[in-house]
């Protein structure tokens, strides 16, 4: 028989053994194939070009994107496939106006653009209240809801808008009889700051060249309490701990002593010789000292659930900037201060202090006389300004921008402000003035009395103004969508 025939038996064995070779040599080209997309390689027009992908989203949505000027088939709230390189990015929407980009795409890597923000073409403003003068402080919650604004014509009186539902009226709260210090001469407001509870508010009541703390309970006034009475102190400052609303931090300016205390509790010291502070959850304090610091230097100083370890020396400043804040699971301390031409970032100082003992900066923000600081809402940006010099940090990814904007911040402003996560604001000549974090897109928006932050609805569909209306101050709000 021929298939017992050895030859024929040989030729099978290597027909099969080539089919296998085949099967297993179209299997790893395949994979490389495989492997190649997998890191966005393509062929086109006879090239091998690697692709990247890009993120694109956009708030209102969906809106037509364009690269390079022509118009993408797909919308925002997208993931797009596109080869590496850079694009002119335009996000368009009718009614609205078109928000501008380059748009960087590396091969094989992801770029994320969840952050445009479209504003109406025409911005329309209607009056929500009417007030008969300039209120003295106007200060919105933490989560946005709330707008405490203080009476015009009762120093006792503060009006509590809802601007999660704003034809809603205000409520009006009252003081208790006797919770403030009398006035001779002249009286103000100014804001501390609130709780994380978005129920308490610190105020200090400055009157007759003195001053106090008052706690205003917005849900129940009738509990409000002066703080100067409950702890039988005088401090020069008072601010929450780890924001919480009976838990504070008292510092006395005098004899440079930082005390903690809650209600109910008595006062304990926390650290002497101190000239600035600020503190972080509930055990870590960052602080400006002169104890330990070379003649005419400050220590800065990381104080841990009680120990204290060393970060750097500074000269005396009139200011100083200090904070910290948590971000994707880091956490990051600004240290600088106003005679200084950099800033310092660190990532994780604490575990730095506990773990070596030793705090070295992650990175410097080069800007002359720094006057401000702050994080924006979700930390991944920090920002240093003086005036209208910008130095941002961006967290995320590792990118340092830094710009002097054109349009001028309008006294009594100090600083801009952030409006969310990536967004700054401010008022320039009477207008509101609004741009990305690396000041691209700046939008003109309506009028606003400077000395005001502009507030907005806790789903950013509107903005609200304090605005002169003629015969008094008028509360009003301006749709960011188009109906």
């Amino acid at each position: 028989m021929e298939y017992l025939n050895p030859k024929t038996q040989q030729r099978r064995k290597i027909f099969l053994w080539l089919g296998y070779s085949l099967i297993a040599l179209g299997i790893a080209i395949g994979c490389v194939i495989l492997l190649w997309e997998a890191y966005g390689y393509n062929v086109e027009n006879g090239k091998i070009i690697q692709d990247g992908m890009a993120f694109i989203s956009s708030q209102p949505n969906p809106a037509s994107i364009y690269l390079n000027n022509t118009l993408n088939p797909a919308t925002t709230n997208t993931r797009l496939t596109i080869p590496a390189g850079v694009y002119n990015l335009e996000i368009k929407l009718s009614g609205y106006r078109s928000w501008k980009h380059i748009l960087p795409v590396l091969g094989g890597g992801v770029v994320h653009f969840d952050y445009p923000l479209l504003f109406p073409t025409k911005l329309t403003s209607k009056t929500i209240s009417t007030l008969t003068g300039v209120p003295e402080i106007a200060s919105q919650s933490p989560s946005l809801q709330y707008l405490l604004v203080s009476s015009p014509s009762n120093f006792n009186d503060f009006y509590l808008y809802n601007l999660s539902a704003p034809n809603t009226p205000a409520v009006t709260l009252s003081l208790p009889a006797g919770l403030l210090s009398a006035a001779t001469t002249s009286q103000s407001w100014q804001v501390v700051g609130w709780a994380n509870d978005n129920q308490h508010i610190l105020l200090e009541h400055l009157f007759d060249g003195s001053d106090e703390f008052i706690e205003l309970d917005t849900q129940n006034p009738a509990q409000s309490i002066n703080i100067n009475r409950e702890f039988n102190i005088s401090p020069s400052s008072v601010s929450f701990v780890n924001l919480q609303y009976n838990d504070f931090y008292f510092y006395n300016s005098a004899n440079e002593i930082l005390s903690q205390g809650s209600i109910g509790n008595p006062i304990t010291q926390v650290a002497t010789g101190i000239l600035s502070f600020k503190s972080y959850l509930s055990n870590v304090i960052l602080y400006a000292t002169t104890t330990g610091a070379p003649h005419g230097d400050v220590a800065i100083d990381l104080n841990v659930s009680g120990s204290t370890y060393f970060v750097r020396d500074l000269p005396l400043a009139s200011t100083y900037l200090l904070n910290m804040a948590g971000y994707n699971g880091n956490e990051y301390a600004v240290v600088g201060d106003s005679s200084y031409d950099f800033v310092d970032i660190y990532e994780n100082p604490i575990d730095q202090a506990t773990n070596t003992s030793k705090i070295v900066p992650y990175i410097a923000l080069n800007i002359s006389n720094p006057n401000y600081e702050s994080f924006a809402p979700t930390a991944q940006f920090i920002m240093v300004e003086n005036g209208n010099i910008f130095a941002i940090y961006d967290i995320l990814n590792n990118v340092t921008y830094h710009y002097t904007t054109s349009l001028p911040i309008e006294s009594p402003q100090f600083h801009a402000q952030w409006m969310d996560g990536d967004r700054l604001v401010y008022v320039s000549s009477g207008k509101i003035t609004v741009a990305d974090f690396d000041n691209t897109n700046r939008q003109t928006l309506t009028s606003s009395l400077p000395q005001f932050n502009t507030f907005f609805a806790p789903d950013y569909h509107s903005y609200f103004t304090l605005n002169d209306s003629g015969s008094g101050v008028a509360l009003e709000q301006t749709s960011l969508i188009i109906p």
